[in-house]
């Protein structure tokens, strides 16, 4: 390694320190309602949008569930929370894939620890190995299975040899139609009062997408069998 290399590395490893640090002792991120309430006291408008995005992306970094995001983003903005958070995930997988790619080795330690805190049917050896066979469609499919947290996978995806452009655009495609459903039944779960068949459509909604995803498990060559 290259003494510029070293510098940057060194850089950016304090840089993410620091952010945690801050993140962990003012705001203690790893409370669902701590995050909730942070987007709570900071007001409407472009600013809030902005503000929204950038710290739902820095959340997402330091694996903060995709689900408490969606939720605030649900609360906050209504249906324009599905934009939000799409761009919100976006940004912080391209975060996350790229540090991957350059702490590749040690990256590759802290997400097996991570990983196996749980009792896994995949073991990430399969998921690396599926991952080189199959390219774009096992990463799709993947994506969009609810078995592995969204922010541990945009590290599997960096330390894998899963291209860029196969990462993003099963990122967005994944994250768009997931997400966007999600925040459509949680803002109609809200109202529920003012428009109940609004709220049993989104149900149904949900319903369908779910049962499409066990269906596509089920069928699907890139499924593990047990």
């Amino acid at each position: 390694m290259n003494r510029e290399a070293k510098y940057i590395k060194i850089g950016i490893i304090v840089l993410l320190l620091a952010a945690f640090s801050y993140l962990m002792l003012k705001m203690n991120i790893f409370d669902k309602n701590n995050v909730v309430e942070l987007f709570s006291r900071r007001g409407h408008g472009l600013y809030f949008d902005a503000f929204f995005v950038i710290v739902s992306a820095i959340l997402m970094v330091f694996l903060i569930p995709l689900s408490w995001i969606t939720l605030a983003g649900a609360i906050f903005f209504g249906l324009r929370g599905a934009v939000l958070v799409t761009i919100a995930g976006l940004i912080s997988g391209i975060i996350s894939f790229s540090i991957a790619r350059v702490f590749k080795e040690d990256i590759s330690l802290f997400i097996e620890r991570q990983y196996y805190k749980k009792h896994r049917r995949m073991s990430l050896k399969e998921i690396y190995s599926k991952l080189s066979n199959y390219g774009f469609g096992y990463v799709l499919f993947i994506r969009s299975m609810p078995i592995i947290p969204f922010s541990i996978l945009n590290y599997i995806f960096g330390i894998s040899f899963v291209s860029f452009r196969d990462f993003l655009l099963s990122t967005f495609i994944s994250v768009a139609v997931g997400q966007s459903i999600n925040v459509y039944l949680i803002n109609k779960a809200i109202s529920i009062g003012d428009n109940p068949l609004d709220t049993l459509i989104a149900t149904v909604l949900k319903g369908i997408y779910f049962l499409t995803i066990i269906f596509w498990e089920k069928k699907s060559k890139y499924s593990t069998k047990e």
